[in-house]
């Protein structure tokens, strides 16, 4: 079954950027250490559970993603597999248009020939890992026909997602004419992890792949040698609970990154764009830098908190063929707190005791609020765990009458606390 994925419009954008500033402004004031410095010239810093904007530095130019690209080829190619159009044993024969010389000299590319066979796993690990532009190229091709329709696929999954800021002329990233935003890029990771919490096992925390193998002798090719190629994305080696995610470069803007990593129970996301450097050695630890000095100070300074609810209440529902619809919560249970605060939160359930059938499920009736020294910080929409549809003739007539004595002798709804 496929997951959903609820649109988030421009204006719901702009209203989580204006509440996030209010917050930072207020509850996160007394973080401890002022952020760091970056060299890149965009950046977000978001908590991974509840997209909370922790940190930004122009996070709204647009600006290439180089090979961050291959994250929405990835998410893709997920997709398909979810959909059971694609599988990860799938052998796929190579394509001449996607090995060199089409893929421009000096590129990233994991050393694909055409004839090859070559599995949809060892792909997907190839645009991962040593961030193969061949890879992607042949994923793409795979996927819908050619690198031109499937950046129209890519387009397309961006808009269903409500991600307005980011679009894409190819899969790969070699393009300066695809753009992104640091604060929306940071956002599309985030739904990423949440839609395949399992690519950073199976891909962006892996160290190195040998490819390639034996098996992909072609013709005019045989490897002759062990040849193995190594992880772009150093922190998973060098920063302690990094899993993930991706570098990029393209000489039209730079070195960008969006790094993820975990401890204690708080996840963080780092996004930056237009890394510089005196040279490519020196830009990539420049990068690299950058994203360790703002995970540090996320780490330090802020913890996602977790409060358990209880038995959360059911909604009455007059005219419904049950009488009751139970509530759950529309996106993690969880709020950011600055480090040394925690002891401050507290939860409250506030709940719509009646609604009128039929009821859809994702309804929203209620909300988990956390406040943070007496100041609601946070709200977490409950909503109709199923849909409920209307009752039999009798059951209707019976709940006009007992909602027509139950509105007369109240003064007016309560909300459960």
């Amino acid at each position: 079954m496929k997951r959903s994925r609820p649109r988030i419009t421009r204006v719901e954008h702009l209203a989580i950027a204006a509440f996030l500033a209010l917050f930072c402004l207020g509850a996160f004031a007394q973080a401890q250490a002022p952020a760091p410095q970056v060299n890149a010239r965009a950046a977000a810093l978001i908590d991974a559970t509840t997209g909370t904007l922790l940190y930004a530095k122009n996070p709204d130019i647009a600006l290439p993603p180089a090979s961050l690209t291959k994250l929405i080829t990835l998410h893709i190619a997920y997709e398909e597999i979810e959909a059971g159009r694609l599988s990860p044993e799938e052998i796929i024969e190579i394509d001449k248009r996607d090995c060199s010389p089409y893929i421009p000299y000096g590129s990233s590319i994991m050393y694909l020939h055409p004839g090859m066979k070559v599995s949809v796993r060892d792909l997907m690990l190839g645009a991962a890992v040593v961030s193969g532009n061949d890879a992607a190229y042949a994923l793409a091709r795979r996927i819908s026909g050619s690198n031109e329709a499937f950046a129209q696929r890519m387009n397309q999954e961006m808009e269903e997602m409500g991600f307005d800021r980011l679009s894409f002329v190819e899969p790969s990233g070699l393009s300066e004419f695809s753009l992104v935003t640091a604060r929306q890029f940071a956002l599309f990771c985030k739904r990423y992890l949440e839609l395949h919490p399992e690519s950073l096992k199976e891909l962006h925390s892996v160290r190195y792949i040998e490819f390639p193998r034996a098996e992909h002798a072609a013709p005019g090719y045989v490897p002759e040698e062990r040849i193995v190629q190594y992880n772009r994305n150093s922190l998973i080696t060098s920063y302690p609970g990094a899993d993930g995610l991706k570098t990029g470069y393209i000489i039209e803007v730079g070195f960008n990154m969006a790094a993820t990593a975990e401890r204690e129970g708080s996840r963080f996301i780092v996004v930056t764009l237009g890394g510089t450097g005196s040279s490519y050695a020196g830009g990539g630890r420049q990068r690299t830098q950058d994203v360790s000095r703002l995970l540090d100070w996320a780490f330090a300074n802020f913890s996602t908190q977790r409060l358990d609810p209880g038995e959360l209440p059911k909604t009455r529902v007059w005219f419904g063929a049950e009488r009751r619809i139970g509530l759950v919560p529309a996106s993690a249970n969880a709020v950011t707190v600055p480090k040394g605060r925690e002891g401050e939160l507290s939860l409250r359930i506030e709940a719509e005791p009646y609604a009128d059938a039929p009821v859809e499920k994702g309804r929203k009736l209620g909300r988990l609020v956390y406040s943070l020294g007496g100041r609601d910080v946070s709200a977490i929409d409950l909503v109709a765990e199923a849909e409920l549809p209307r009752g039999a003739f009798l059951r209707r007539v019976w709940d006009g009458i007992q909602k027509f004595f139950t509105t007369l002798f109240s003064k007016q709804p309560r909300k459960s606390q």
